[in-house]
């Protein structure tokens, strides 16, 4: 093989690479618009409940749950099934690493993060794999709130923590959310109806109804947040690789120019000499 056929060769992996990583980046980038829309949404049926939550207790102050600064956490923490994402999961680990003691309830999604925890020597209770889509969602979600609510009634585990990603003014930030038991600071600031909602269902029934779509929601956003913000690194590393890949393909291109040029030049001189040679056997 010539040298620049070979060349040919190494261009033409480049170009297909090229594809795949425009193909990923399109891919991410439809992640991200589409789930930042649902997280819009999901952030106000979020807002709302609270504020229904609040509505129960200041009328039924005997139903809020006491507040404890001790008690073992069941932790989820949210990575991703899929790398090519850069930092996401080291980060999400590095986190777990700084507050997690050794009788909290770990869960981890993601098989990605479930490598890094790994590595750091942290103990795990569950492993969960993470969603790959918005469409993955709900079947990833129905699967961790079936764990959860099987491990939250045993006996000791009093705090819900939420361990995830956001995208706050274009860079990335790492979360670390109490669920349980829900805080009062934030219902205090809320604007609350000055009259009692009309409803046939007892305070305690509606509370703990209003609780379990509290847990659900939050538990949604966490991954919704998470999806978005692995799919904002997941572009990044894209970008990065995309413009590497051009600069190499037109070093490629120059050098090929190049070396046609010489191997052209070389074959030239080849037949001139040849032609000289034939000459001087006639002469």
């Amino acid at each position: 093989m010539t040298a620049s056929a070979d060349i040919e060769k190494k261009i033409r992996s480049y170009e297909t690479l090229e594809d795949i990583v425009d193909a990923m980046k399109a891919y991410a980038g439809a992640t991200i618009r589409k789930t930042q829309e649902f997280v819009t949404h999901m952030r106000m049926y979020e807002e709302n409940i609270l504020k229904a939550m609040a509505e129960v207790l200041r009328r039924n102050p005997q139903l809020a749950p006491k507040e404890q600064k001790l008690g073992k956490k069941i932790i989820i923490a949210c990575g991703s099934a899929q790398g090519l994402c850069g930092p996401f999961n080291e980060k999400i680990a590095d986190v777990l690493a700084e507050f997690i003691n050794p009788d909290d309830m770990l869960f981890i999604i993601g098989r990605e993060l479930k490598s890094f925890v790994e590595s750091r020597g942290l103990p795990y209770a569950v492993y969960i794999d993470a969603a790959v889509s918005v469409n993955g969602l709900q079947e990833a979600l129905q699967g961790t709130l079936a764990r959860i609510t099987g491990a939250y009634g045993e006996e000791g585990y009093y705090i819900l923590t939420l361990v995830f990603t956001v995208i706050a003014e274009g860079r990335a930030v790492n979360l670390v959310e109490h669920i349980l038991p829900p805080g009062t600071g934030k219902m205090q600031t809320m604007n609350l109806a000055a009259e009692a909602p009309m409803t046939y269902i007892t305070p305690e029934v509606l509370f703990e109804r209003i609780l379990g779509e509290y847990i659900y929601i939050s538990l949604y956003r966490c991954y919704l947040e998470s999806l978005r913000s692995e799919n904002w690194y997941r572009l990044r590393s894209m970008e990065g690789a995309s413009e590497n890949m051009k600069r190499r393909l037109s070093d490629l291109e120059s050098l090929r120019r190049t070396v046609h040029q010489e191997e052209i030049t070389e074959e030239m001189l080849e037949i001139m000499g040849g032609v000289a040679a034939v000459r001087k056997r006639e002469e």
